[in-house]
């Protein structure tokens, strides 16, 4: 496939546009504009531009306070707003929802509290214990609290310690429990346990009498926040109701504006003027031109390596299947090649791992592989491992030892096959690169007598066929062909370098 030819283009306009410009220049997605700082090489006069911090800022005050009331932000119709509208609008919606938000937040917590000294005390109630006796012991030191449950088969691992571990009970996340441990211990089992996330539980000062007594004073005061935090809800949902469209509205303006101030960080300032650098397919340069009609924007088109130097480089853009587009990373495409391989290297190793490595369970694992790597290896592992099922199925095998049926065509010894599985992927590589090779060089005598070209070719083809036929066959082979071609393209290079030589002198 054709490598897409790029350019970079400049776009230049005055600056009361730069917003319009910036606006246009987001919509146009085959242009990759590149950063101002990159352009800017300590030209006197010549700067970069800030982004105004405050928008980011104000979006994520917009963020917090949709959260706090529950408001899914979706980006819509951009109205243009006051700064000075949007700070008072905020702090006011701030000062609504932060007083109720903080008071919910603070009985939230007091209720968890509750909750799990409730916890506790119903494990409390279904043993002997006494607590009073526990907690006022000379010698011992007693815990109450609570664990992540999912930290609880690390509990096995402290056996051995000198600590006695009782579980009072468990929720969705916590296990509630207590440990006694003698005071000399009492520091590093307390490390233990704080490792495992232990958080200790005070009983309420508000709870007296029986532990049932106490049980019932709990869940009086349970259900008491629990109605006190409905009503907090409800003035929060009473305050979205009558916010969300204003809030919606900032929201729109602020992450409009909020992608503009990104796309400053593009713009080059020439003291009088602004200018933008990037790069785009030159098929599409026109209709970018067009795009701008109206904006007063003057282009200049460059080359794609004016800027080389600076670390500015024009991205290449290939065309491929999605099933050959993994291979890329094998073909390495650049902007200079002229010419994409991806298609061909792709081919050559689906028909290798199809023909040569052919095996239902390699296949297996490979796609397993890949689909748990989802990147560009995982996505290229999965493509070889399809191949190579299919070829398994043909083969009838697993893991090259195991015969599931008969082979529906030949195969021959496996470490045959991994052989030339090699050889034919290190062949193919060599060919394929020295065809980019050729189709690159402008000189013809370099086309054809080069150990990247033809002649080149030509002998590694030779070499590739005897030693092929050296290990699937027994037949005798006669070396003197071989070595008669060997010795011409060596003479053919040799030729090719003292023309060379000769020209430059």
């Amino acid at each position: 496939m054709a490598i897409e030819k790029m350019e970079m283009l400049s776009l230049s306009f005055s600056k009361p546009h730069l917003n319009s410009v910036l606006d246009k220049v987001k919509e146009e997605t085959s242009f990759y504009p590149q950063p101002a700082r990159k352009i800017v090489n300590n030209v006197k006069g010549v700067v970069t531009i800030e982004a105004d911090s405050d928008i980011k800022v104000m979006l994520d005050q917009v963020e917090e306070l949709a959260a706090k009331i529950s408001l899914p932000l979706v980006q819509g119709k951009v109205t243009m707003l006051n700064r000075d509208y949007i700070e008072k609008a905020l702090k006011d919606i701030a000062e609504e929802i932060t007083a109720v938000a903080h008071n919910k937040e603070e009985l939230v917590k007091e209720m968890e509290e509750d909750e799990d000294a409730y916890a506790l005390l119903d494990g409390m109630s279904q043993t002997s214990l006494n607590l009073e006796e526990l907690m006022s012991t000379t010698y011992l030191t007693t815990r109450i609290g609570r664990i992540r449950k999912r930290n609880e088969d690390k509990l096995d691992y402290y056996k051995s310690e000198m600590a006695m571990f009782l579980k009072l009970g468990e929720s969705k996340k916590h296990i509630y429990c207590l440990y006694i441990t003698p005071n000399e211990h009492h520091l590093m089992v307390d490390n233990v346990f704080s490792s495992m996330g232990f958080k200790d539980v005070a009983i309420p000062e508000f709870v007296h009498g029986t532990i049932e007594d106490a049980k019932r004073e709990l869940q009086q005061q349970i259900a008491g926040m629990k109605k006190y935090i409905q009503v907090a809800d409800d003035k929060l949902r009473t305050i979205k109701e009558l916010r969300q469209e204003e809030l919606l509205k900032i929201y729109s303006y602020l992450a409009y504006t909020q992608g503009l101030e990104d796309e400053k960080s593009f713009v080059v300032d020439y003291s009088s003027r602004y200018a933008i650098y990037g790069f785009i397919p030159s098929r599409l340069a026109g209709e970018m031109v067009n795009h701008f009609n109206g904006e007063e924007v003057e282009f200049k088109s460059y080359p794609c390596d004016i800027y080389e130097d600076r670390g500015i480089i024009a991205p290449t853009l290939t065309y491929n299947p999605v099933w050959a587009k993994p291979f890329e990373s094998i073909a390495k495409v650049k902007q200079q090649d002229h010419v994409d391989m991806t298609l061909a290297f792709a081919v050559l190793y689906i028909l290798t791992f199809f023909l040569l490595l052919g095996d239902l369970g390699l296949g297996a694992l490979l796609v397993v592989l890949g689909l748990l790597l989802h990147k560009k290896n995982g996505k290229l592992l999965t493509v070889l491992g399809v191949a190579t099922l299919v070829g398994g199925l043909a083969y009838g095998n697993a893991f090259y030892v195991v015969d599931l049926y008969h082979s529906l065509i030949p195969q021959g010894n496996f470490i045959h096959r991994f052989i030339n599985a090699a050889l034919l992927l290190v062949l193919g590589t060599y060919c394929i690169n020295t065809v980019k090779v050729i189709y690159n060089e402008k000189s013809m005598v370099n086309k054809v007598f080069s150990m990247k070209g033809i002649v080149g070719i030509i002998m590694a083809l030779m070499v590739a066929a005897y030693l092929a036929i050296s290990i699937e066959t027994h037949i005798v082979v006669n070396y003197l062909p071989l070595l008669v071609v060997l010795v011409i393209g060596v003479l053919l290079i040799f030729f090719k370098n003292a023309i060379h030589k000769k020209n430059q002198n």
